[in-house]
């Protein structure tokens, strides 16, 4: 059996200390890797090696399959979901003249890696939804481990999506040859990450850019632009689960509280860089920001400005909002303490 500790000392050396309950899965992940036999000719069902592990946003599904993957596996894939669903539709659509693409897709995957750890595992698409079942089973008939993290357990997968009675068989089929990990608890460990991140230098694009690939295992889009209420906005980058907003150029744009509610409910994280002062000459761009913060406050958003705290006393320099700046200038000053994000969780 593969000893947990070395896992252990590899997250140690980069300051990740894991708490009992994702140590337990760590345990029993081991356990089960240690009984693990390939399928063989007589028993091609022999998938006591394929992994779901889901939980809620934050604990750290990603870092733990990731921790376990470097250190045991280095040779094996690793795809973010919506990635992977890419990759076999674009083989799919290669494949003639056979009867039964997903095999042959599953044989040339088979080729190139024995485990496959895919990322944020969620049916959205009716199109994955109808071929799932057949393309696991076609995987792991051919001798692929797959080990998948999810936000959801597999019973609520591609809830009221259409057609979904067609979609249970995969359910039942996850259940009976997958072992089913929860990783239970509700601390967010992003919330401590981005919390005691900060910045000193003025130039910092780049390292926002690494810290958010890092802390969120995932990377920005390279679209400058990002779609609320069927309009399109600028942004330094995003992601499903963030977006990182420019102060100088997102509140220069015809953006409003409609806007900045779709936003929130969108994504569960906001960043936002690029902060310059501002007098009555940017009156619009500041009365959108004070909508922005208010109801970014007032719905405990996630959110995090690289900016330093003197600078706040100097953000807005003009007089036709002075009263409500101050109001808003507490709330900044809040919002850039350590324990704003702390309270979030607690809340």
């Amino acid at each position: 059996m593969k000893d947990i500790e070395i896992v252990l000392e590899n997250l140690s050396s980069k300051e990740i200390k894991l708490d009992q309950t994702q140590k337990l899965f760590l345990e029993a992940f081991l356990r089960m890797d240690s009984k693990y036999k390939p399928p063989s000719l007589f028993n091609k069902k022999n998938n006591k090696g394929n992994c779901y592990l889901w939980g809620q946003v934050g604990r750290g599904k990603t870092l733990l399959l990731d921790a376990v993957r470097d250190v045991y596996f280095p040779e094996s894939g690793r795809f973010h979901f919506i990635e992977f669903m890419q990759l076999i539709h674009n083989s799919l659509s290669n494949i003639s003249n056979t009867r039964d693409p997903l095999v042959e897709v599953s044989k040339n995957i088979s080729k190139e890696y024995k485990m496959i750890f895919i990322d944020e595992f969620q049916i959205d698409d009716i199109a994955d939804a109808m071929i799932m079942k057949s393309l696991i089973e076609s995987l792991t008939n051919h001798g692929v481990r797959l080990i998948f993290s999810s936000n959801t357990h597999p019973d609520y997968l591609y809830k009221d999506g259409l057609q979904r009675s067609k979609f249970l068989q995969t359910i039942d089929y996850l259940k009976f040859y997958f072992k089913i990990f929860h990783l239970s608890g509700t601390e967010d460990y992003r919330l401590k990450e981005v919390a005691s991140f900060n910045l000193m230098e003025n130039d910092y694009e780049e390292d926002i850019k690494k810290f958010l690939n890092k802390t969120f295992q995932t990377s920005c889009s390279k679209e400058m632009s990002f779609s609320l209420n069927s309009r399109l906005f600028s942004c330094n980058g995003h992601s499903k689960i963030f977006v990182w907003l420019s102060f100088k150029d997102f509140f220069q744009e015809a953006c409003s509280s409609k806007d900045f509610i779709v936003m929130i409910k969108e994504f569960d994280w906001v960043f936002i860089s690029d902060f310059h002062q501002c007098n009555d000459d940017h009156i619009d761009k500041i009365r959108r920001f004070i909508s922005f913060i208010d109801i970014n406050y007032q719905e405990k958003q996630k959110l995090k400005l690289f900016i330093q705290p003197n600078i706040i006393k100097t953000l807005y320099q003009g007089e036709q909002l002075k009263d409500i700046w101050n109001r808003t200038s507490s709330r900044l000053h809040q919002i850039l303490s350590d324990k704003y994000l702390e309270n979030l969780e607690k809340n």
